[in-house]
């Protein structure tokens, strides 16, 4: 723990924070406390700070729409199912057998039903 200590005792010892004690709230609203040495040897670590923030909202934003975007292809996704399978139920019922005998007779196309099965040529 020594080491520790000896460690923050010389940050501690190598920064100078009288300005930043000395400042009240009227400094922190006007922005004279920009003008304070300390405040101004960070500022790399403020900006760096602010663009990360910026990144970070940016990166939400991204998200959030590619999530929408993903939600409703899948919603499209499902109807486009429910589509296929309600004309996939249509044309099997409609290719039935009894159902291509019962539209040749409203049409009056003549058409009878074959009495002897196909015959396989080899």
């Amino acid at each position: 723990m020594s080491r520790f200590k000896k460690f923050m005792s010389s940050i501690k010892g190598s920064e100078d924070y009288s300005d930043i004690k000395s400042s009240s709230l009227r400094d922190l609203l006007n922005g004279n406390i920009l003008t304070k040495k300390f405040i101004q040897k960070q500022y790399g670590l403020l900006i760096m700070a602010a663009v990360l923030a910026f990144v970070y909202v940016g990166n939400r934003y991204y998200c959030e729409t590619q999530m929408n975007k993903e939600n409703k292809l899948k919603r499209e996704l499902k109807d486009v199912k429910y589509e296929s399978l309600t004309l996939s139920a249509e044309l099997i019922q409609m290719s039935r057998r009894s159902h291509v005998l019962k539209l040749a007779n409203e049409k009056g196309l003549g058409l009878v039903e074959a009495t002897t099965p196909p015959i396989k040529l080899d």
